[in-house]
């Protein structure tokens, strides 16, 4: 149902249907996601499912359908639209305001859900279906609830279940409890017990007394015991079935969705997360009571990405486990590169990853990644459990860069004990970044269950949990169910401490690395003993910087985060210099702006060329650039190195603009690869 990703098919019903076929139990995906956003146009379903001014926090897409589930009145509306929507109760800071058309838009969306619902159940009941299963994740819950509704009013024999992350543990207990059509939910993974909840329907046997199944029978009595298991987990993942996605991609190519966009096809090669094991992220509730990580054995990863490719060729892949398994480095993905694996794959991955994983991932063909970054703060990340430094963190997204591979990642601020001076230094830090990926969101940490925010709320400091406002605009219920039914809460901080007061600097500077983006670019190109460094960020001081002996040493070194002792070591060894001499040449780089320090740890910023290559928007800003600081030559355009900083030569800025024109071809830009560069007799740099 509503609001499920609409441009990919649901792994989870996939699997199930493909492990009831393989019992040989007819079954059949409904996607009514796909109907709903052909009905209401993609643009408006996307927005409301979370993205522009809309996020998690409104529940716009649960509030939508709350009027068919519930009797609400037009103060009702008012309320949502004034308490949540304007007002932005629940949200951390000071959120974007959502601009009367969103509202408007919403508002006439809300009209036209009795109209699909009412569609919606003539399909199913068409079917005569024996069994109806509801998957519920995000914000599903109240549009399948309203269906569900329906449904036992037409078929009254039907058998209703619930499943998905909506329902586990307490939530789905509530759901039972609350909703009398609603037969059983399933609380936790379905593989295995389904089938045997199907066969017992089929056969008109009594549902209850299947580990992690709820039923009415004997909700009370699993309350007041406390029993709320989960169903059996999947202990061996190789033998689940291949997903079976024809009912979307059949259902998918009869809208007009078809038209103009292409579906992911998501993949599941592991389960859990093996750092939450060891060190649950104090934000995550991703999980829940199947923390415990299991992957897939390599041969069988690769075997079913290749039968998903045939089966769906174009179509981009997205792994969908939550965390990468570190042993598909020696298997499975050397086995992608090998194959020249045509798919572009994403992963979930940490954030420490090594230079040469990240090149692993591209050369298997991983294009997308989205590590754990969060902060560029050591003590908050400390405050997380997120097991990284800001430095590696920044280090990855170098890495990344260099190697093509995009990393998607946010912004969490507002932990309680979370030094305010922190985001004073990112924002100070975030100029030197404007040539890498910035975050795609910036949020204030929300309590989600079964996170350690939640579970430990007091001692993680927080105070008066609740759930989020819009809960109560969207169910007609008692506190104690909305409690129980809320994934999402949030909370108060002690002494009145107001952390969105101190971020503002820090939201301000990334909004403006996000415009600049683009433009900027801080590359490096080593000709044998010296380092040219090409600085096209917004604001720098020097645009080439020529870098020879043991600062081009240093400066190579610490590619990678690196302390001073080594470094140390490696000027001592060049010129005899020991570590106070290393930290002053540090400094001057530092100083520049060319590299990072974090205590006695250093990292270089530039990207070398080679790997990477910039695109055409930064090589004719580096085209023009060059014109203005060089004088065309029939060797190129030579730029001279006039200057110090230290031992690092850089060039006068103040020189008048040249009509020569730069690298490229007639004046168009061309591909800006090292052998482009080298330098002339008098020691001035050629860029042809």
């Amino acid at each position: 149902m509503p609001f499920g990703p609409v441009l990919w098919p649901s792994l989870g019903l996939s699997l199930l249907k493909a492990g009831l076929e393989r019992d040989g139990l007819a079954a059949e995906i409904r996607y009514f996601t796909l109907a709903f956003a052909s009905t209401i146009g993609e643009r408006a379903y996307t927005r409301i499912s979370m993205t522009g001014p809309l996020t998690i926090i409104e529940l716009a897409g649960e509030w939508v359908f709350s009027g068919a589930l519930f009797d609400q009145s037009e103060d009702d509306v008012r309320r949502y639209v004034d308490e949540v929507l304007v007002r932005r109760a629940g949200s951390r800071g000071s959120p974007p305001r959502i601009p009367p058309r969103v509202v408007s838009q919403l508002l006439e969306v809300r009209g036209r859900v009795d109209a699909f619902l009412d569609r919606c159940l003539d399909e199913v009941v068409a079917a005569r279906p024996r069994v109806v299963g509801f998957t519920s994740v995000f914000q599903q819950h109240v549009a399948s609830l309203a269906l569900a509704r329906r449904l036992r009013q037409a078929l009254p024999d039907v058998v209703i279940v619930f499943g998905g992350a909506n329902v586990e543990g307490v939530m789905g207990a509530e759901t039972v409890r609350r909703f009398p059509f609603v037969d059983a939910v399933v609380s936790g993974e379905g593989d295995l017990v389904f089938p045997d909840l199907v066969r017992r329907a089929l056969a008109g046997e009594p549902l209850a007394g299947l580990q992690g199944v709820r039923t009415r029978a004997g909700i009370d009595e699993d309350f007041a015991a406390g029993r709320l298991d989960n169903a059996p987990v999947v202990r061996r993942m190789d033998d689940l079935p291949y997903p079976d996605f024809a009912d979307y991609f059949r259902q998918f190519r009869a809208t007009r969705l078809a038209r103009s966009w292409i579906p992911n096809v998501p993949i599941e090669t592991s389960r859990g997360c093996w750092w939450g094991e060891r060190s649950h992220c104090t934000f995550c509730g991703l999980n829940g009571a199947t923390m415990a990580f299991r992957s897939k054995s390599a041969p069988r990863a690769l075997a079913e990405m290749e039968w998903l490719g045939r089966r769906h060729p174009g179509h981009h892949m997205q792994v969908v486990d939550n965390i990468l398994d570190l042993a598909y480095f020696k298997t499975l993905l050397p086995d992608l590169a090998a194959r020249e694996f045509k798919l572009s794959v994403f992963f979930e991955t940490k954030s420490n990853l090594k230079k040469e994983q990240v090149s692993q991932l591209a050369r298997a063909g991983v294009r997308h990644i989205q590590p754990g970054i969060e902060s560029f703060s050591d003590p908050i990340l400390k405050l997380m459990r997120k097991g990284v430094s800001a430095l590696h963190n920044i280090q990855l997204l170098k890495w990344c860069k260099q190697y093509g591979v995009t990393p998607y990642w946010n912004v969490l601020w507002g932990f309680p004990g979370e030094p305010p001076e922190e985001y004073e230094r990112m924002a100070a830090m975030v100029p030197l970044l404007t040539h890498l990926e910035p975050p795609v969101g910036l949020y204030g940490v929300r309590l989600d269950r079964f996170s350690p925010n939640h579970t430990h709320a007091e001692a993680m400091g927080f105070t008066g949990v609740r759930p989020l406002p819009s809960y109560r605009a969207i169910y007609a219920l008692p506190d104690e169910a909305l409690t129980n039914l809320a994934y999402y809460f949030f909370a108060d901080y002690p002494e009145h401490r107001q952390p969105a007061l101190h971020t503002e600097t820090l939201l301000r500077q990334i909004a403006r690395w996000r415009r600049v983006q683009r433009r900027s670019d801080l590359f490096s190109v080593d000709l044998d003993d010296r380092l040219v460094v090409c600085d096209l960020r917004s604001g720098a001081t020097r645009t080439v910087t020529v870098l020879d002996g043991v600062d081009r040493e240093l400066y190579l070194a610490c590619d990678g985060v690196t302390e001073i002792g080594r470094l140390a070591a490696l000027a001592g060894d060049a010129a005899g210099n020991d570590a106070p001499a290393a930290e002053a040449r540090l400094g001057a780089l530092v100083s520049a702006g060319l590299m990072l320090q974090d205590g006695s740890r250093y990292l270089n910023l530039a990207i070398p060329l080679g790997e990477y290559s910039p695109g055409a928007a930064i090589v004719e800003r580096f085209r023009v650039t060059a014109s203005n600081l060089g004088r065309r030559t029939s060797a190129g355009v030579v730029i001279p190195i006039d200057g110090a900083l230290g031992h690092n030569g850089h060039v006068n800025g103040d020189r008048p603009a040249s009509r020569g024109q730069g690298p490229g071809t007639r004046g168009r830009p061309g591909k800006l690869t090292p052998d482009r560069f080298g330098f002339d007799r008098h020691g001035d740099l050629v860029v042809r």
